[in-house]
């Protein structure tokens, strides 16, 4: 069993500052960090650490060997990883403010070069006990979801960020991850998470959902069973990646043939880890630091409802 991650490979700028900056106004960053980022590479990193054997595939520039390094140590294997020469890559711009919150502006560069033939190179490699990782910041999104109807695996698909790209029929998905925000703007309605959840599964009753909800914790459901899973109480320092980590090792987790319970478990701590350090990939904690997170934290574990 692997996890396979199509997905955004991103130079992160980013800037530490009183407020975020408003119209008309300039402002100095008391801070400036370029770190490594990207949906695809926190989401593939964090599955590497969580000790799931995980391949990426995507696109870079010239100017990305800091991506392939962070990569090729956290224990991603990068055969897919193709570098584009007249092409950027991906860059996001990053404000994180007093209070830990982050605005980002995104420009995808070579993550907006992949097409049907890119995934069908990786796709040949996908077994039926494998898990196939999407997110939307990569192009030709609907190609991706055609193929994958005709593949037997697992997909795990983050809809971020919530845009007209996304394929208007998603029965490709075998589990949803998203935000609070994010399943209200998929979903077109507002309520409580399992209201939420529930509208979704009408929409596809032979898939599940997480919906992860900041401090609060994580909701997950399918047909058969609902599960809450509480947050970890930490000192916030920095937000930017810390869905993805959970994410990542959620299929991590699974694909080590784990319980969804275990799995929401790893998630939630790794996560509650990852925003006590900043920068996205670079705050990924290793397995072993996860663990000794749940064991210390004995009181903090998934409620069925």
């Amino acid at each position: 069993m692997a996890v396979y991650v199509i997905g955004s490979l991103n130079i992160d700028m980013f800037f530490d500052v009183d407020h975020f900056v408003r119209p008309k106004e300039t402002l100095m960053p008391e801070r400036t960090q370029v770190l490594p980022g990207g949906k695809g590479l926190n989401q593939a990193c964090a599955c590497a650490k969580g000790k799931a054997q995980t391949w990426i595939a995507g696109k870079i520039g010239t100017d990305g060997t800091l991506l392939l390094d962070t990569l090729n140590k956290a224990g991603v294997d990068t055969t897919f990883v193709e570098t584009e020469k007249d092409k950027l890559s991906g860059r996001a711009v990053i404000q994180r403010d007093r209070k830990a919150e982050n605005c980002i502006l995104l420009d995808p560069g070579a993550n907006h070069a992949l097409d049907k033939e890119d995934f069908e190179k990786v796709l040949v490699h996908v077994g039926p006990e494998d898990i196939v990782l999407i997110q939307n910041e990569i192009s030709n999104l609907d190609v991706l979801a055609t193929l994958l109807k005709e593949k037997e695996c697992f997909v795990v698909f983050n809809p971020a960020p919530v845009t007209k790209d996304i394929p208007d029929d998603l029965s490709f998905v075998s589990c949803l991850v998203m935000n609070e925000v994010e399943i209200e703007q998929l979903l077109g309605e507002s309520g409580k998470p399992e209201f939420l959840c529930g509208e979704w599964l009408k929409r596809y009753p032979d898939s599940s959902i997480v919906l992860t909800l900041s401090s609060s914790g994580s909701l997950y459901m399918d047909k058969d069973k609902t599960i809450f899973m509480p947050a970890y109480k930490v000192h916030a320092v920095d937000t930017t990646g810390a869905g993805d980590t959970f994410t990542g090792f959620l299929c991590a987790m699974l694909d080590r043939g784990f319980l969804i319970e275990t799995a929401l478990q790893f998630a939630s701590a790794a996560s509650a880890i990852a925003v006590t350090m900043p920068g996205a990939a670079s705050s990924i904690p290793d397995l072993e630091v996860v663990k000794e997170k749940i064991e210390q934290n004995g009181d903090v574990c998934p409620i069925r409802r």
